[in-house]
């Protein structure tokens, strides 16, 4: 309303808030403790189970771990449409890259469905942010963004290593093509689009390379340094005794450690250009003189996979995974191959080659749903192998009815109703094909768990829909009989 007043002519801007405020007028908020959540209303059923427990779980972390209690309330607001969350923001709509931004209290971002199914880690996303909560709260805002995007880069990456290996490959190819950030240059590189992506998981090295060489405390005692009003240099000298060029010097050497072997997988023979384009024969003979070059194997793989060579591609992709056993996305040699197993009609390199990519491409949830219906037609019913797919599926999809179906009953089995019935609520909430075996599922977990009225409530909501439902009638005439 102040920025209106200011300027009442700019149109564009009032007519774009406007629509935003129209729209978080049909937001709910939910409150625990000092965290404020604001979530769509057709989202909140189902948002509000995970994102308040993952709130809670990130702060209580990053607290222990940087011996800091931010100060509350702590807003987070979670958009389904990506335009209102940058006109939140900005004013504007766009913001072409951003999921997440963070004010120090304030914590905005986009809701899982902002964008299709796989495209981001929601759950990393708010990881991500609420790390942003400490580091500038901690630094009065002072952190230069270099150091505060690293933290919450590393910080996901502490979390769940599978939420940030899709830049490995990326950066160790940058590195081969000299195009490795220098750490004089680098906050300047978050300003540049060529380069921010990079910047962004470089960052997470720099803090990994501080933690190894000074601990936790010597981020914390970092930080808080920049409170004081310290440029990086004098930071450095005062809370790490060290500056830029030591630090280059001992993160080239962690760079060599980490990156090295992958860096020379990822290098191609002078003078071989263009592999899509190379005779399948002549990338034979490459691949035979350069056995540990990941990229003419897999050029060699899906050239015989185009010519229908598919025994012949299963070795040279064979062959790249050996290489480089965490390739992800388009560089997977994981996915061609259970491609190719599927082509074959077998069942059981399919599974095979699915939990493999499925452990290391975390946004993947094609893959995880595939990998969860060869499962089933192959009569695998264990939960070891079944959950964490279910969990995955959960984690970049909390709008996946049966994987939640499947979870609650797990926990039910596990005797533990209070996760089961966690789970049963959001199945209601998606509205299921089957609500009567939904409502009956959640009142078998009240009934566990002792809470006899809630449970009747919901066995008298599955009869409603179906009075015939026999598991709804036995459970009522236990209820009944007690």
């Amino acid at each position: 309303e102040k920025s209106l007043d200011l300027d009442p002519f700019d149109d564009k801007v009032r007519n774009n808030l406007l629509t935003m405020l129209d729209n978080v007028d049909k937001f709910v908020t939910v409150r625990d403790g000092d965290i404020v959540m604001r979530l769509h209303k057709d989202e909140a059923p189902v948002l509000q189970e995970y994102a308040m427990s993952l709130t809670h779980r990130a702060l209580d972390t990053f607290s222990k771990r940087y011996e800091f209690v931010p100060r509350g309330p702590i807003l987070v607001e979670i958009f389904p449409k990506h335009d209102d969350f940058a006109v939140r923001n900005l004013g504007l709509p766009g913001l072409i890259g951003a999921l997440g931004i963070c004010f120090g209290r304030v914590v905005s971002m986009d809701s899982p469905r902002a964008r299709p199914p796989g495209e981001f880690q929601w759950e990393a996303t708010l990881w991500h942010e609420l790390a942003h909560v400490i580091t500038l709260q901690m630094s009065n805002q002072r952190v230069p963004r270099w150091l505060t995007e690293g933290i919450s880069e590393y910080e996901e990456q502490r979390a769940h290593p599978e939420w940030r290996r899709d830049m490995d490959l990326d950066y160790a190819a940058a590195l081969n093509r000299g195009g490795g950030i220098k750490l004089r240059d680098f906050n300047a590189a978050f300003q540049n689009p060529k380069l921010i992506t990079l910047a962004y998981y470089q960052g997470s090295l720099i803090v990994e390379y501080l933690v190894s060489t000074y601990g936790d405390a010597g981020i914390n005692k970092l930080l808080r340094t920049y409170g004081q009003g310290l440029d990086t240099d004098a930071a450095l000298k005062t809370a790490l005794n060290t500056d830029l060029d030591r630090m280059q010097a001992g993160f080239d050497q962690m760079l060599e450690k980490k990156f090295g072997d992958l860096r020379r997988a990822l290098e191609v023979p002078d003078g071989v250009n263009d592999l899509m384009r190379t005779p399948t024969e002549t990338l034979r003979t490459l691949a035979g003189e350069h056995a540990k070059s990941f990229p003419i194997q897999m050029a060699l793989g899906r050239a015989l996979r185009r010519e229908g060579k598919l025994d012949d591609a299963m070795q040279a992709f064979e062959r790249a995974a050996a290489l480089i056993p965490n390739a992800s996305g388009r560089d997977s040699p994981h996915e061609q191959m259970a491609a190719i197993a599927l082509q074959k009609k077998d069942d059981g390199r399919l599974i095979a080659e699915l939990t493999a990519l499925v452990a290391v491409d975390a946004n993947n949830v094609d893959a995880a749903r595939q990998l969860v219906t060869a499962l089933h037609k192959a009569s695998v019913d264990e939960p070891a192998k079944l959950r964490p797919v279910y969990e995955r599926i959960v984690a970049i999809d909390p709008f996946d009815a049966e994987a939640h179906t499947y979870l609650g009953r797990y926990a039910l089995q596990q005797n533990d109703p209070d996760a089961a019935a966690r789970e049963f609520r959001t199945v209601i909430a998606l509205g299921p094909v089957d609500r009567a075996a939904a409502y009956t599922d959640l009142a078998e977990s009240y009934f566990k768990s002792g809470k006899r009225a809630e449970a009747k409530k919901q066995t008298l909501a599955a009869l409603e829909i179906a009075p015939t439902y026999e598991r709804a009638q036995e459970l009522l005439l236990k209820l009944v009989d007690r």
